[in-house]
């Protein structure tokens, strides 16, 4: 039998960066958690009370399309908000996007939400890329 090698790991410096962002929409407290990785983006937003993931969504830029490739991964079909803002980030930032939209607001407050995260995840995002 085979004696086994001794193999020395080689540790891997983490790219990863990270970024927090706490706002107020109307009465609703929201929580944007972002992290930037390699080739990609994961924002998670959601309320500050209520910490949960149900839901999950994916858009890219294909070289074959004019409009991002988008598919939720998790979560109701019928609620399109989170493929809706991955499009847009994943167009904007030219990177697949991955965006977990966990906010239980109405119709009305959703378009002030999303302006709002627009704004912020815009400003972090300068300060992810340093």
């Amino acid at each position: 039998m085979a004696e086994p090698k001794n193999i020395d790991p080689e540790l891997v410096t983490c790219s990863f960066k990270c970024h927090n962002i706490l706002t107020i929409v109307g009465d609703i407290k929201i929580s944007c958690q972002m992290i930037k990785m390699k080739d990609s983006y994961y924002i998670w937003v959601g309320d500050i009370v209520d910490s949960v993931m149900n839901d999950l969504s994916l858009a890219l830029i294909s070289d074959y399309e004019k409009v991002p490739i988008s598919t939720k991964l998790m979560g109701s079909a019928i609620d399109s908000t989170s493929i809706n803002m991955a499009a847009r980030l994943a167009t904007k930032l030219g990177k697949p996007v991955y965006i977990s939209f966990n906010i239980k607001a109405d119709k009305l407050s959703i378009p002030a939400i999303e302006k709002k995260l627009s704004q912020e995840i815009s400003n972090s995002l300068a300060l992810l890329e340093k």
